[in-house]
């Protein structure tokens, strides 16, 4: 096995002197045993599916002809009847015509990028792939490509881990609900809120044109909380321009109410993709907000990371003389376009809204503990626990006396309220 790094950017870069190095996609010799072991458990089904085709007179199993990222044929098989009649893709894979983990079925990479993959590595269509996890999961950290390049050289463990998440993931998460793929808008717990990508989430904030501040939101499991006990804090949630659904708890209220999300927008995964944004329209950021100190170091840090981005100002949100105007008047002469206030729900909420009127930057958004991600000093999760939408817990253990009610008491009172009292449909209190 070469262990040479697999890289789609740098052979596209030299097809002309290209040498084929083909090697077999780590992981894959993991298929066969899995998919038996698994037949074995189903066998009991399959006997059900196989006696149900028997008895109509059907055949035993109809074919879905597909088309993988390589423009390859792929035909996966299912039974014509019973149950679980998706399993029978297991004997696919058995027989080799699949992989679990391999190319992915859902989308198209462009033709030079498809000669790389055909001669660079020995790699067959998969059920799983990081793109597809990703996808149901809300993520926008990659691009597929970048997501693709990162699959095929991993080893055998992170083959097994991606077969791993994958499962965990269309448990949680489900397949894809297309007929509500396009809705603009979904309803949940009585709240209208944007059903965006995280790119038309950044447009959203900077290219609304507006005669005054428009003011976004981050809904969460905790905020969805805290507006379910306070009514106040339901109503400034509503008086927002934009709602944006933030985290894999809304994700599973939204599968919950029938929809389906268009992704994840939380602010810590959408603050890098705001800052490239600005730099290519030439727009600037101010930071209010965090502990003293915080938000200076989190405006340096992303500065040297993105060449050319203008962060007009910073200010802490510790404030012990409430000395709104003077801050508002920091902010206005700044002259920044975007604002983000980092002081916790539902403070920062609440300021925004009473100030919005004398704000007049364009767009200002409540971002919680941003600052102190970007600025070093609370580490995010590893991209494992993000994948399968359980970040809270690596917050849980950096933070336990602090997230406690939030984490270990607040998720299940969400779930409790979004599966059994059946809130997230009504939206009633």
């Amino acid at each position: 096995m070469i262990n040479t790094k697999f890289s789609l950017r740098t052979m596209t870069q030299s097809l002309k002197h290209y040498d084929s190095i083909n090697h077999q996609y780590r992981g894959t010799f993991m298929d066969r045993p899995i998919a038996l072991m698994l037949i074995l458990i189903l066998l009991p089904c399959f006997l059900i599916n196989i006696t149900l085709a028997l008895c109509t007179k059907r055949s035993l199993f109809s074919m879905q002809h597909r088309t993988d990222a390589l423009s390859r044929p792929v035909i996966l098989h299912n039974f014509s009847c019973g149950i679980w009649v998706k399993t029978a893709v297991l004997f696919d894979i058995y027989s080799g015509r699949i992989s679990f983990c391999g190319i992915p079925l859902n989308h198209r990479l462009p033709p030079d990028l498809q000669f790389c993959v055909i001669n660079q590595i020995k790699c067959r269509a998969g059920l799983f792939s990081l793109y597809d996890l990703h996808l149901r999961t809300g993520l926008a950290i990659m691009s597929k490509e970048q997501l693709l390049e990162q699959q095929l050289n991993g080893n055998a463990a992170d083959y097994l881990a991606l077969i791993i998440k994958s499962f965990m993931s269309v448990i949680f998460y489900g397949q894809a609900i297309k007929k509500f793929k396009k809705a603009k808008y979904l309803s949940l717990f009585g709240l209208n809120v944007k059903n965006t990508s995280m790119a038309e989430a950044v447009d959203w904030i900077t290219q609304t044109p507006a005669d005054k501040t428009q003011i976004g939101f981050f809904v969460n499991v905790h905020s969805i909380n805290l507006s379910i006990s306070d009514p106040t804090f339901f109503k400034q949630l509503s008086n927002a321009n934009a709602l944006f659904a933030d985290g894999s708890g809304m994700r599973l209220a939204a599968k919950k109410a029938g929809f389906l999300l268009n992704g994840n927008n939380n602010g810590t995964d959408m603050l890098p993709h705001l800052c490239e944004s600005c730099v290519e329209s030439n727009q600037s950021l101010y930071f209010f907000g965090a502990k003293p100190g915080i938000a200076e170091q989190a405006a340096n840090a992303l500065c040297k990371q993105y060449p050319g981005l203008n962060i007009a100002g910073t200010k802490h949100g510790y404030n012990e003389d409430n000395n709104a105007e003077q801050i508002i008047e920091s902010i206005n002469n700044s002259g920044c376009d975007i604002l983000l206030v980092a002081m916790g729900s539902p403070v920062q909420e609440q300021w925004l809204l009473e100030h919005r009127d004398k704000l007049h930057c364009k767009t200002a958004l409540a971002v919680g503990g941003l600052f102190d991600f970007y600025s070093g000093n609370i580490s995010r999760s590893p991209m494992w626990l993000r994948e399968i939408g359980m970040e809270w817990v690596w917050r849980l253990l950096q933070e336990p006396r602090n997230k406690f009610n939030r984490y270990v008491i607040g998720n299940p009172l969400f779930l409790y309220r979004t599966f059994i009292l059946g809130l997230v449909n009504t939206g009633e209190k």
